[in-house]
């Protein structure tokens, strides 16, 4: 039997927290999701770092309105995983809360994974839910990322958690901060903490709500960029010969997803319901993410762009 890893240096008796938030979506989205921080509820003193893409318009007039928000634009930006890593590196808190500027935390959030932090958890994270409203394409555009992340779910070990809602120790990021750096790539740094310092720890109670409205068209795009440059990346963490099993069974991707993704859905008539609504834009999506995804394990080059979705100018307006 192997032992459990040790757990991590102890946090102290009153931690301080950073919540990081990633701004790749747009200025409306960023505003919904810091409006939403500031209404947090029985939180703790927290503060809050956003580290954008500069090419997104319109971040630097939030300023005016969040006036203690730090916000840091990545300059020369190269792909999006670096805004991750410099979320986390400006970061100052002892417990650093994680998420993405589409995501609106619930009132409790902030409250409920600092609350979670434990001896032995190297990583805590929660649910992402849809927000209402969301047409087939978002629909098929969250299942892709965050099907299992959707209630019903257990709390305990769980294989992964999602960039979208989890929090960190900072002592221990800085102890394998050479894996996360210079690329945050999530899969290869909760695998790292996880070896070190104990579970990935899935909390039900810890909720974020997103909803991603882009074209067709767009959704299609950026799923197959964000495939290849996680194959890609992914590689820079492997040895030849896993990488070569990657590329193998690749090709296997579209039904190992489709039926992972099938298999969360039944368990929910909710779930269930959606995602037959969504069957045709999520296989559609899913064969482009697998299929860049494969490209990026074969030749181990990024995609020719990298931009994000825009989102739809009627979102827009809506405040998405």
């Amino acid at each position: 039997m192997n032992a459990s890893p040790p757990p991590g240096p102890a946090l102290p008796e009153t931690p301080s927290v950073t919540v990081a938030v990633v701004g790749i979506c747009s200025a409306a989205h960023l505003r919904r999701c810091l409006e939403a921080l500031a209404a947090q509820e029985g939180a703790p003193e927290f503060d809050v770092v956003v580290a954008y893409d500069p090419h997104v318009p319109d971040v630097p007039a939030l300023q005016a309105d969040f006036p203690d928000v730090r916000l840091v634009a990545n300059e020369g930006q190269r792909n999006p995983l670096e805004l991750a890593s410099l979320a986390i590196g400006t970061a100052e808190g002892d417990v650093i809360l994680l998420t993405e500027d589409h995501c609106i935390p619930r009132a409790d959030w902030v409250r409920t994974m600092v609350a979670a932090q434990r001896p032995g958890r190297a990583v805590v994270g929660g649910r992402v839910e849809v927000r209402p409203g969301a047409s087939a394409t978002d629909w098929a555009f969250y299942f892709v990322d965050f099907f299992r992340y959707a209630a019903p779910v257990q709390e305990g070990p769980s294989p992964t958690l999602t960039v979208c809602n989890v929090s960190y120790k900072k002592a221990e990021l800085e102890q394998v901060r050479d894996v996360w750096e210079t690329y945050f790539h999530e899969t290869a740094i909760n695998d790292t903490l996880r070896q070190r310092f104990g579970d990935l720890w899935l909390v039900p109670d810890s909720e974020v709500s997103m909803r991603r409205n882009v074209t067709f068209a767009d959704a299609i795009y950026e799923r197959y960029a964000f495939g290849r440059l996680f194959g890609c990346t992914r590689i820079g963490f492997c040895s030849p010969g896993r990488r070569l099993y990657y590329a193998v069974f690749a090709p296997l991707l579209p039904v190992i997803l489709m039926g992972r993704m099938a298999s969360k859905a039944l368990r929910s008539p909710r779930l269930a319901r959606s995602f037959l609504r969504a069957l045709f834009p999520l296989t559609t999506m899913v064969l482009w993410w697998s299929w860049g995804e494969w490209l990026g394990y074969v030749t181990g080059k990024h995609p020719g762009s990298l931009v994000v979705a825009p989102e739809l100018r009627a979102a827009r307006r809506a405040g998405a």
